[in-house]
């Protein structure tokens, strides 16, 4: 029975309750700026530990209470040595370890004559009545070595079994130390890692340890503005590096605040900050300073290097191998954003790829077919179901829902995960059951929840930047829009490109809370529209089953009398 039922959609309008009420977002709203308040007087000359009030006090508290051990969680360990640097007094010993093994911790027994065993001490002894700073991988790597520590953590002495050779010199080592020795220890190390630890020992934490963590992240408050800036001045002066111009310093916190994918927050990593003031300095070895020019060439030239998995990409689109349409209207398909990650070297970018829904008579089920084959993961399952949810729940009062419907990630090969392409797939589905074309000039990310409301999702920055690709490469010129979550307006953090096309107005991004915003751009219909067209079809449907199956029943009853 065909299901091709072609129905008049309404008049192509934006629907007042809500295209009206939305305004694309304004340049100023999709990156931060920080020219203004790194430009007033910076009077908080205090020291810029005040970033981390509780991990500097539990730091101090550690170095005078009685517990061996503190495990400090962090991501980043120059950060982590950095904090705990500053705050130890000047004279308190403390020596950060990031490769050690036994005989560096435990010291080494060698025999020097028949009679003569040496007890070469390790820096466990040395530092007594001090602390050393240890990260957790060499631990990973060789268990029996925490073991060790852990030993001298509770008992507090290094016996000479402990040290390298102990065993084959076992019943003669040389006197050892009678004194308890008071040196602490912290461990450095990410959750992952503690919880590998975990598994190892899993009372690793029951030998009288302390425990804080270090956040990469901190809130871009006016304070902590200030002390990073501090931060910063004090490294250029203790590496000797070339100062920072006032537009450097700027550009420099916003490439910390995109690295963190936000506008209110600030990476805090010494490793980042310090590696691009040296390579910015290669493009002016004799400047005076540094300009945002110097700055900018670096994350240019760093994106280029790590830039070949996206430069296929995006010569498959212009040699047409992938298909995707910018332009009309088309019923069943929408663009979407996606965002690939490489293995090995971290590396992300963004991806256009083509949702295509084609429906049959049916039962209301949203097929998958990603999630047949094999090829997305458990989130996009559930986040497709959730569209089937939705959609069942809006039409409930239809006893028997006659259709069902196939989704597709067209040209995908290789194995997808994640819930953002939940908004474009409904989209689609809608377009197919109300058989009313969609917009191929509209970018569509976003997860839902069953009510329809419209969730943040990630990488919305390189999901928008795949789009100003789009018109570097010549394959975009006209205006387009962009539909992305409202939750994610803090997320912005977008390049310079992107940005001069959002003044341009040649991208308009709108943020919206609820799927129904989405259909007028979409669609050119209210959401109220495009669900009464599906009830008409569905009626359609309805009655051309019920006069088939009259006339089947007619046709009995005559043959019976014939």
């Amino acid at each position: 029975m065909p299901i091709n039922n072609p129905i008049t959609p309404p008049e192509a309008q934006p629907d007042s309750g809500y295209a009206n009420l939305l305004k694309p977002l304004a340049a100023e709203q999709c990156s931060p700026d920080f020219s203004a308040r790194l430009s007033t007087k910076n009077n908080n000359k205090n020291n810029w530990l005040s970033m981390y009030p509780v991990v500097s006090q539990i730091i101090t508290h550690f170095e005078k209470l009685p517990q061996p051990l503190l495990v400090f969680n962090s991501v980043y360990w120059q950060a982590a040595t950095s904090v705990i640097f500053e705050c130890s007094p000047p004279d308190y010993a403390l020596l950060a370890l990031l490769n050690y093994n036994q005989e560096t911790l435990f010291g080494r027994l060698t025999q020097e004559s028949e009679k003569t065993i040496n007890f070469e001490q390790g820096e466990i002894f040395n530092y007594n009545h001090g602390c050393l700073v240890l990260h957790i991988s060499p631990l990973l790597i060789n268990p029996p070595l925490w073991f060790l520590i852990k030993s001298f953590l509770i008992t507090r002495t290094l016996p000479a079994r402990s040290a390298v050779n102990g065993e084959k010199f076992k019943g003669k080592p040389p006197e050892q130390p009678s004194e308890q020795v008071d040196t602490k220890i912290i461990l450095v190390a990410n959750r992952y890692q503690l919880d590998e630890l975990s598994q190892i020992d899993p009372e690793y934490n029951q030998v009288g340890s302390l425990f804080t963590e270090l956040s990469a992240q901190i809130d871009a408050t006016d304070e902590n503005i200030n002390c990073l800036q501090n931060f910063c001045l004090q490294l250029i002066e203790k590496n000797d590096l070339t100062p920072l111009s006032a537009d450097a310093l700027s550009l420099l916190f916003h490439h910390l605040a995109s690295l963190c994918e936000h506008q209110k927050r600030l990476l805090f990593s010494p490793e980042v900050i310090e590696k691009m003031l040296r390579y910015a300095q290669v493009f002016s070895p004799d400047a005076s300073q540094l300009e945002a020019a110097d700055l900018q060439k670096v994350i240019e030239l760093q994106s280029q290097a790590q830039s070949l998995a996206q430069n296929y990409s995006d010569q498959a689109l212009l040699e047409k191998q992938l298909k995707i349409q910018l332009k009309g209207k088309e019923t069943g398909q929408i663009n979407g954003l996606s965002v690939v990650e490489l293995m090995g070297y971290p590396t992300e970018f963004g991806e256009i790829f083509r949702i295509s829904a084609s429906d049959m008579i049916g039962d209301g089920e949203v097929i998958d077919v990603e999630r047949k084959v094999e090829m997305a993961g458990n989130i996009h399952a559930k986040s497709t179901l959730i569209v089937q949810g939705y959609l069942n729940h809006l039409f409930t009062h239809v006893h028997n829902f006659p259709l069902s419907c196939n989704v597709v990630f067209e040209q995908s090969y290789q194995e997808s995960d994640g819930d953002s392409a939940a908004l474009a797939i409904l989209l689609a589905v809608t377009s197919c059951y109300a058989q009313t074309p969609a917009q191929q000039n509209l970018f569509v990310t976003g997860a839902l929840d069953q009510h329809g409301n419209v969730l943040a999702i990630g990488g919305i920055n390189q999901k928008i930047q795949s789009v100003t690709r789009l018109f570097s490469n010549g394959l975009l010129n006209d205006p387009i829009t962009i539909l992305i979550p409202a939750a994610n307006h803090i997320n912005l953090t977008l390049d310079a490109q992107s940005m001069q096309l959002v003044r341009d107005n040649k991208i308009n991004i709108f943020g919206i809370n609820h799927c129904r915003e989405a259909f007028p751009f979409a669609l050119n219909a209210s959401f109220t529209e495009i669900v009464s067209l599906i009830n008409k079809r569905i009626e359609l449907l309805q009655k051309e089953v019920h006069e088939e199956s009259e006339h089947s029943l007619l046709s009995r009853v005559f043959s019976k009398f014939r």
